[in-house]
């Protein structure tokens, strides 16, 4: 088993590199404990470039997300998506496995099976099951064998699968495929609830609460943090102006977009792209 603590976070992150050449690829994967306290967090100003999967397998796992604290047990997901800053520490003792993975296809993968491409988190029954393909997939990253990443790969969409199976035997699951796909694809228009209530086949009052019990916030607090993380990734990757990477991310006004940038950012568009570009 691969044991390695990585306390130097420029070297945590030296793994997290975005690639497109296969449509699953599983940059990192270990099993980790927490014999002291001790709090992670990203060294990359904006968040790492990968998805950041992690299974409770025992202790305390602790992690912040939408300001709100979670406390989780064995049995538990949490799933971080690229560019968020994370911060998580466990109560020791305590142990957990993790994946670091991206792909062509890593955010198809996920949405087809019902996660969110926010921060997630879902507390379940522990599944030795999913603990068993974790530590195959460790085994096998340690090797050299034939068509690695392939097999990697299988593995971890094995695992997403076992836990989107699970979440839905859950009570109460819904997964808001529907209305989540249809965000994500016209997040630069004007989205009405109604709407996305009605492809789910529920009442507006109804969709918002499941909604937000499921996804930890409500469907404009959703819609909000998603063009907002647009924004982030247009003013660090282009040179696009502030007035396009508004209207590219479902803000047409650009005194507006900056407006509603700066307060929920804390800084304006333009110095965001100064300082962190």
């Amino acid at each position: 088993m691969n044991k390695l603590r990585f306390r130097n976070k420029e070297i945590l992150n030296s793994k997290s590199n975005q690639s497109n050449e296969y449509p699953l690829i599983v940059n990192y994967t270990s099993d980790c404990f927490e014999n002291e306290l001790y709090a992670y967090d990203t060294y990359n100003c904006y968040g790492r470039d990968d998805y950041f999967l992690i299974y409770v397998t025992d202790g305390i796992f602790n992690t912040k997300i939408n300001d709100v604290v979670f406390h989780l047990k064995k049995g538990a997901v949490v799933l971080y998506p690229p560019k968020y800053k994370y911060r998580y520490w466990g109560e020791p003792p305590s142990k957990y496995l993790c994946a670091h993975f991206t792909g062509s296809h890593a955010e198809k993968t996920l949405t087809d099976l019902g996660f969110s491409l926010e921060p997630y988190v879902f507390e379940s029954e522990f599944s030795p099951k999913i603990e068993g393909l974790f530590y195959k997939m460790i085994e096998q990253y340690m090797t050299n064998a034939p068509f690695l990443q392939y097999s990697l790969a299988c593995l971890l969409e094995e695992i997403l699968l076992t836990i989107a199976i699970e979440r839905a035997r859950n009570s109460g699951y819904r997964t808001f495929k529907k209305s989540i796909k249809y965000i994500h694809a016209n997040y630069t228009e004007k989205i009405q609830i109604p709407n996305l209530a009605k492809m789910e086949g529920l009442s507006i009052s109804r969709y918002t609460t499941l909604f937000s019990k499921e996804m930890k916030k409500s469907p404009n607090k959703y819609i909000l943090d998603l063009r907002l993380s647009k924004a982030c990734d247009l003013l660090l990757t282009t040179n696009m102006e502030i007035n396009a990477v508004g209207a590219s991310s479902g803000y047409k006004d650009q005194y507006f977009f900056s407006k509603i940038f700066k307060k929920h950012i804390g800084i304006s568009p333009h110095e965001y792209r100064k300082r962190y570009k």
